[in-house]
């Protein structure tokens, strides 16, 4: 135990640690309510249509014993997805695709890079390795992308059989009557920021990003009604019930 700290806190692994500790900080925050597990996400799409609808009309006459008449109509419809992959863009967002970027939440993708490269590192760099034995700063910094681009392969791996899993909460979730339901927040929201509400759509308790729709500030444990979803999809706006 004692020289897994030390590695950790080596030169070589200090920098990975810190991040490791801010994602173990981000998920402790998670589990105690405190913020919602997709305040940090987003969404990935990769479909994009283009409609162009171009008419020109030109007429042009010349009395020089000449009389040209020119008419175009151009229309053209082009779906960007269709054709994409051929550009270095699209090909950027298909590797992320690949990699389950916008299949499962960021958060639980960028956890388990992040565990992984950590991990790695800490077999790779420490000072009775055979890799790296002599912890050199420089030799780990060689070995880092080596160390990301399987990391990355692995999260794939790891994260494979939750993609399903969020595909259906999704589905699940857009097939839900939200607006105008009434529940009590979990936590304070704070002007513009986010809290998290509860609910109980059918008898399941569903846990909720919201903000407040005036931006003041409501106290956990108010009751709110749902007015509408944010047009990012990230929360939805409430409004406090006045007790009179």
């Amino acid at each position: 135990m004692g020289e897994l700290i030390t590695a950790a806190f080596s030169t070589s692994n200090l920098f990975l640690t810190f991040l490791l500790g801010l994602v173990s900080l981000y998920w402790l925050s998670v589990i105690v309510g405190a913020i919602g597990m997709d305040s940090l996400d987003f969404d990935l799409d990769v479909d994009a249509d283009i409609d162009i609808d171009v008419d020109l009309d030109v007429d042009v006459d010349v009395d020089m014993d000449m009389d040209v008449d020119v008419d175009a109509d151009v229309d053209m419809d082009t779906d960007v997805a269709s054709i994409g992959t051929a550009s270095g863009g699209s090909a950027f967002l298909g590797i992320l695709r690949f990699l389950n970027f916008g299949r499962v939440p960021f958060m639980v993708l960028l956890s388990t890079i992040i565990l992984s490269v950590w991990s790695i590192s800490i077999y790779c760099n420490h000072d009775a390795s055979l890799i790296n034995p002599g912890n050199s700063t420089s030799m780990a910094a060689l070995l880092f992308f080596p160390n990301l681009i399987v990391s990355l392969l692995l999260s794939k791996i790891f994260t494979a059989p939750l993609v399903p899993i969020f595909a259906k909460l999704n589905t699940s979730e857009k097939a839900l009557v939200i607006d105008g339901k009434v529940g009590t927040l979990m936590t304070s929201i704070k002007e513009e920021e986010t809290g998290q509400l509860k609910i109980d759509i059918n008898g399941s308790i569903v846990s909720l990003s919201v903000q407040s729709n005036d931006g003041k500030s409501i106290r956990k444990g108010d009751k709110v009604v749902v007015i509408e979803k944010l047009e990012s999809g990230k929360a939805y706006i409430v409004q406090k019930i006045e007790h009179h």
